[in-house]
């Protein structure tokens, strides 16, 4: 499994998604069935290489259906492999086997109107620790909250959109003139998320040291950083700003 990253780098890993894939939008739909009773299991999340491996996402917070059943449907791009878990919101409260071994990452190939339904044998048990204190990373976190917050209606009326163009696209004689308004509407709406994500990322910059700095520097100019950068930056800025 991926190692846990920064809650920003949700934001501006699925714009880049975005970007790289506008056209091939699907939904999958996931149900799952927990331990009962699961009155003491709270919140039920999905964590998966769609969201960057991040536990409690409260984009990610299933919906729950009836006793010991929950349900979500996510956007995720067309014919790609996902890897994904359950939890109850931190890796230390992940899904188990029933002899209380880790398992293997779940997996689907994205299609639409995907339906799948799993079954959590047992959870993680966490460990009492005493939080420590991180001021740092709660002003990250509370900027995430706030972008995260204004972008939700962006990227739902970027999914409406995306629709306007499937069903013109779909008639006898598609509208160029209604295909370029709709361009500049999605422009707009690009514009703005990516605005909002590079202005988050400028602040969250902003509070970290120079030396923290050159470290980053100089893990991105490494091989494997240049080669895998945004993986490198997204890492490194996660292992600083949670003092590891």
């Amino acid at each position: 499994m991926r190692p846990i990253l920064c809650h920003v780098t949700v934001c501006i890993a699925g714009l880049f998604s975005f970007f790289h894939s506008f056209s091939q939008v699907a939904a999958v739909h996931l149900t799952v069935k927990v331990p009962l009773p699961d009155t003491v299991s709270g919140a039920v999340y999905i964590a998966g290489s769609f969201n960057y491996w991040h536990a409690g996402d409260s984009l990610y917070r299933m919906k729950k259906t009836s006793e010991g059943q929950y349900s979500i449907s996510i956007p995720v791009f067309e014919g790609i492999k996902y890897n994904y878990k359950y939890t109850r919101g931190g890796w230390d409260k992940v899904e188990l086997a029933a002899n209380d071994s880790n398992i293997s990452n779940r997996f689907f190939y994205s299609s639409a109107l995907l339906h799948i339904s799993d079954t959590v044998q047992k959870w993680k048990q966490p460990v009492a620790v005493v939080p420590v204190k991180n001021p740092r990373l709660d002003k990250i976190n509370a900027m995430k909250d706030s972008v995260l917050k204004k972008l939700q209606p962006e990227l739902a009326a970027m999914l409406d959109l995306l629709k306007s163009y499937v069903q013109n696209m779909l008639q006898e004689r598609p509208s160029e003139r209604l295909h370029r308004q709709l361009d500049k509407k999605a422009m707009k709406k690009v514009h703005y998320a990516f605005t909002e994500i590079t202005g988050l990322l400028f602040n969250a910059m902003a509070l970290l040291t120079r030396e923290e700095k050159d470290a980053m520097q100089k893990k991105i100019k490494e091989p494997a950083g240049k080669d895998d950068f945004l993986n490198t930056f997204l890492n490194s800025f996660n292992a600083i700003t949670e003092n590891k």
